[in-house]
């Protein structure tokens, strides 16, 4: 007998979403070298925690510090009309 799909808090009901969710969770998790990430990303991926819980833990601040920093860093300085020209030329 199949078992119900799990899905996340922050889909809200919506199955494919929160596959979506899961898939990018878990393709962050593979990226990084933090063994306690990972172990999160399963709980999530298995309904045992939520998106929102994870997005509180200190493995989650660590992934963010280590992967957006330095993407905001490359920001600095970089006055917002120039910011919205470059959005706009990819977009």
């Amino acid at each position: 007998m199949n078992e119900p799909e799990i899905v996340v808090d922050v889909a809200r009901g919506d199955t494919e979403l929160s596959r979506d969710v899961v898939t990018a969770l878990q393709s962050i998790a593979g990226a990084v070298d933090d063994p306690a990430l990972k172990s999160l990303v399963e709980q999530v991926a298995t309904g045992r925690l939520g998106v929102r819980e994870l997005a509180r833990t200190e493995a989650f601040s660590r992934m963010l510090d280590n992967v957006v920093a330095p993407v905001f860093a490359t920001l600095e300085g970089t006055p917002c009309d120039d910011l919205i020209r470059r959005q706009s030329r990819e977009a």
